[in-house]
């Protein structure tokens, strides 16, 4: 069977050392494949493209960070002046980060039997073009909050901080935690 095969691309090829070297070369695609299998993947990526990458997600946790520090702030100032609260701490955490999307300019042009839409991001800053004009804002989602206040003990005290947080941040009761705070006199 290899015999015929080899004497069909012996007449197809013309001699029978470019038959040989076509195999050769064959075999050593095939090694050179397995070889790489065993090579890692990631040597081949430049480092300052994994530093760009980490850049971008600290930028990202830093403004999630600073998001998730003025819900809290707002929050310790709104839940104590509820009756019975007292002074409070409020912790949260977000998911995710600060995302943005851009306004864009829609272009129409319609054939007789082609629509097509043209859309391109609206730039503020032609000089430099690398400014687009941001449409909407979307803030990192609230996963969970804790709450520690000096009435915190109080059942109806609790029922009014959960009511209240999870009216203003739309996240369910059970991701809200409301806990008595520790007197910093007794310490």
């Amino acid at each position: 069977m290899y015999r015929k095969a080899f004497e069909k691309l012996k007449a197809a090829m013309g001699s029978e050392k470019s038959v040989r070297l076509l195999v050769l070369g064959g075999f050593a695609g095939l090694v050179c494949i397995l070889l790489s299998s065993w090579l890692p993947d990631n040597e081949n990526q430049p480092e300052n493209a994994i530093e760009s990458i980490t850049e971008n997600t600290d930028d990202l946790s830093e403004e999630s960070l600073r998001y998730a520090g003025m819900l809290e702030d707002r929050l310790e100032n709104m839940l104590s002046q509820i009756d019975g609260v007292g002074k409070c701490s409020v912790m949260l955490t977000v998911s995710g980060g600060v995302s943005y999307s851009y306004a864009q300019n829609a272009e129409q042009q319609i054939g007789e039997n082609l629509q097509e839409i043209k859309k391109q991001h609206v730039i503020l800053d032609e000089k430099s073009g690398d400014r687009a004009l941001v449409e909407r804002t979307y803030n990192p989602e609230v996963v969970g909050i804790i709450v520690a206040c000096e009435g915190g003990e109080h059942n109806v005290v609790r029922a009014e901080i959960v009511s209240a947080v999870g009216a203003v941040l739309d996240i369910p009761s059970n991701r809200i935690c409301v806990t008595k705070k520790i007197n910093e006199s007794e310490d």
